[in-house]
């Protein structure tokens, strides 16, 4: 960093030692006036409880030969009589290094011009604060006025164009605390024949802080946060004619499309509005944002299609593109082949994460090829690392101050090389989805007549500015991927997916919805513990769907050797259910296939018998509350024995519903009767052949005996 810093400060100190010095202007450029101020209840850059208070209201965005700065201020609520204004201005930065030091509050190079004003000095503005004026005068013109503090520039003929800051101290006689900011003097004037540079602003819209997509029906969305978002739009609708490329979260746009909320249907009919508006680019990467490295290394992809997939669902509208991936971390070889794949020619990646072949000493400003593997090559550019922690301070109390320091870096970029005749471009890519309508307000108006800065969409970037071709460039490798729970996604996608086969068409809404929430959890936003309840509300949700579905059949009784077999699916759903029933039992015996008669919610029946047990399937159809069911079976054996009634999704992993019934067999089958008469058979056959032995025997002793009484006699 300390090398690139001074190579930095070298490098742009010889391109502003080289500038050609090109014939004085016949007129001075304009000077737009300073921005509107904020609402009165904008925040106040303060200095303690007890302290002054200094807040920067509006100023010139930048002057030209012959003209003044104008600075208004709020001065806070302590009297003016007890404030005094220390107003300091510093030779022109050399280095975007020199810049962010300035920006952190420390002085950078020597003092032009300081004075100190009493604050009852300074002549009050209609619209509210004080008025500072400062007359510049240069090498190619005097000053075209009178004011608190004059400054000259000091610098030759029509080499005076530069970015001077100046710094700003609210001291009071009754404390010794100081309120202190710095803004910048940005003197233009731009050699004939100069490009502009190409400014891509990147702009993501979601609702602040909001809840992720809350299941099926969204729960109400918070009042504060849609008039946070409704503002943002405003702030751009504003300013419609200022080239922008947006980036609209797509599981905020399903919320505000499930909400019954009016308010909602209002912010997102101006979203849609604002998407189509003419001279802005709709972008469409993925539903929720997420590190599509830690889903790739982690294998998966597949989930990182299904966030692309979902995204371009949802803005398909917009006429939102997928040709452009913003990635907010550092990216691998393998997942810049799978993005491509995935359709993405163009990435914008973080600078830190863009190795060059040779140490870069000035802000790069033109794409650069990448290697995608797979035989595919991409197009790249930096997320300018600077310019995102611009955007990331103009929220709050600094927006206006941080709304003229954006607008700064980006001219100190331009003069890093003003002669350059090629085009050159940065983009700027806000690290959060938080806006500030004062801040927007405060850069659009500027950018819309900017003599060094040309805005223009992502697009219009990549097909204006030239790739580079001396330098090679490389993406450093991602430092650690973040733990995801590979398993538990894996696990859910496969039941999403076997419960979407088992609804099909019939429930598309519910199944995007129950799709969203699975992606909802692979935000890369969310900690371990929110990511884990997120899958616990993507399981409960589809549980819930599954406990629609349920088997009603009782105890069964058979009274004979073979009956047909009632069972009855049961669905509370308003949506029809396809699954595969299956019907198990190890005593039971089903008739041929051929021979069965199920009913009309059954088709394509199947009976498969073994030693071990018998089965009957069938694919169900059901379309009722009540769908019949009846299935031909016999028992093997009388007496109590358990059947396996099971309905699972027809491509399988899932089960949607499934008991177990119990069977009462009263009959006795064919062979035990038979059995049974053979036996009865051969007991009458002895009992008639014993009697008939019998009956001569005892015939011949009644013989005998009479003989004998006669004989007696």
């Amino acid at each position: 960093r300390f090398l690139l810093a001074l190579g930095t400060v070298l490098g742009a100190g010889l391109a502003w030692g080289s500038v050609p010095t090109p014939a004085r202007a016949a007129t001075a450029p304009a000077v737009p006036p300073a921005t509107a101020a904020p609402s009165a209840s904008a925040p106040q850059l303060t200095a303690g409880a007890d302290g002054p208070t200094l807040t920067l209201l509006s100023q010139s965005p930048w002057v030209g030969p012959g003209q003044t700065m104008q600075i208004r201020l709020a001065l806070g609520d302590a009297p003016a009589s007890s404030l005094s204004l220390t107003v300091t201005v510093y030779e022109h930065l050399t280095s975007r290094s020199a810049f962010a030091e300035t920006a952190g509050g420390t002085p950078v190079g020597a003092v032009l011009a300081s004075t100190t004003v009493p604050a009852d000095e300074l002549a009050a503005n209609p619209q509210g604060g004080v008025d500072l004026t400062i007359p510049v005068t240069s090498g190619d013109a005097p000053a075209g006025g009178t004011g608190t503090l004059p400054v000259n520039l000091e610098c030759p003929l029509d080499s005076c164009g530069g970015v001077y800051p100046v710094r700003l101290q609210l001291s009071s006689a009754t404390s010794s605390a100081v309120s202190s900011l710095f803004t910048y003097l940005v003197y233009v004037k731009p050699p004939p024949g100069t490009e502009k540079v190409r400014l891509a602003w990147l702009l993501r819209l979601s609702l602040p802080a909001s809840s992720t997509v809350g299941g099926v029906s969204s729960p109400a969305l918070p009042a504060d946060k849609l008039a946070q978002l409704a503002d943002v739009v405003g702030a751009l609708s504003a300013h419609g004619t200022v080239p922008l490329t947006l980036i609209p979260e797509p599981a905020d746009m399903v919320a505000l499309a499930a909400s019954d909320q009016s308010q909602a249907h209002s912010l997102l009919g101006s979203l849609q509005s604002l998407g189509l508006s003419a001279g802005r680019q709709t972008l469409a990467d993925a539903f929720v944002p997420v590190d599509a490295s830690a889903l790739v290394s982690a294998g998966l992809a597949g989930e990182l299609g299904a966030q692309v997939k979902r995204a371009d669902e949802v803005l398909s509208s917009l006429h939102a593109g997928s040709s452009t991936w913003v990635s907010t971390g550092a990216l691998d070889n393998g997942t810049v082949g799978e993005l491509s794949s995935l359709g993405f020619s163009q990435l914008v990646v973080p600078a830190d994460d863009v190795i060059q072949s040779t140490t870069p000493f000035l802000t790069v400003t033109a794409p650069f090829s990448l290697s995608g593997g797979r035989g595919r090559g991409v197009e790249g550019v930096e997320a300018d690392t600077e310019l995102s922690s611009d955007l990331a301070a103009g929220t709050g109390s600094g927006a206006v101050a941080a709304a003229y320091r954006f607008l700064a870096d980006l001219a100190l970029v331009y003069y890093e090389q003003p002669n350059d005749p090629v085009a050159r471009g940065v983009v700027a890519l806000e690290p959060s989805a938080t806006s500030d309508p004062v801040f927007l307000d405060t850069v659009l108006d500027a950018l819309s007549s900017d003599p060094l800065i040309s805005p223009v969409t992502l697009d219009d970037l990549f097909a204006q500015v030239p790739p580079a071709a001396a330098t090679t460039y490389r993406l450093a490798p991602p430092a650690g991927t973040p733990a995801l729970p590979v398993h538990q996604i894996k696990a859910d996608r496969t039941e999403l997916a076997a419960f979407t086969s088992a609804v099909g068409t019939a429930a598309t809404a519910l199944v995007n919805a129950l799709d969203d929430q699975l992606l909802v959890s692979e935000n890369d936003s969310l900690h371990a513990g929110a990511r884990h309840r997120a899958l616990s509300a993507f399981s409960s949700a589809l549980h819930a769907q599954l406990s629609s579905v349920s088997i009603r059949a009782g105890t069964i009784k058979l009274t004979s050797s073979a009956a047909k077999v009632p069972i009855t699916l049961v669905k509370s759903s308003g949506y029809v259910v396809t699954g595969t029933l299956h019907v198990t039992g190890d005593k039971i015996v089903f008739p041929p296939a051929s021979t069965q008669a199920p009913g009309a919610a059954c088709r394509a029946v199947s009976v498969r018998s073994s030693v071990v047990g018998s089965t009957f399937s069938c694919l169900a159809r059901i379309t009722h509350s009540t769908n019949p069911v009846y299935v031909s079976m016999r028992a093997r054996a009388s007496g109590d024995f358990r059947l396996t009634i099971t309905l699972t999704s027809p491509s399988g992993g899932l089960v949607l519903a499934q008991t177990d019934v119990t069977v009462s067999s009263l009959s006795t089958s064919l062979v035990a009767v038979g059995l049974s008469a053979a036996a009865l058979a051969v007991l009458v056959l002895w009992w008639g052949r014993t009697v008939w032995r019998r009956r001569p025997a005892a015939r011949g002793a009644h013989v005998r005996r009479r003989a004998l009484a006669d004989d007696q006699s």
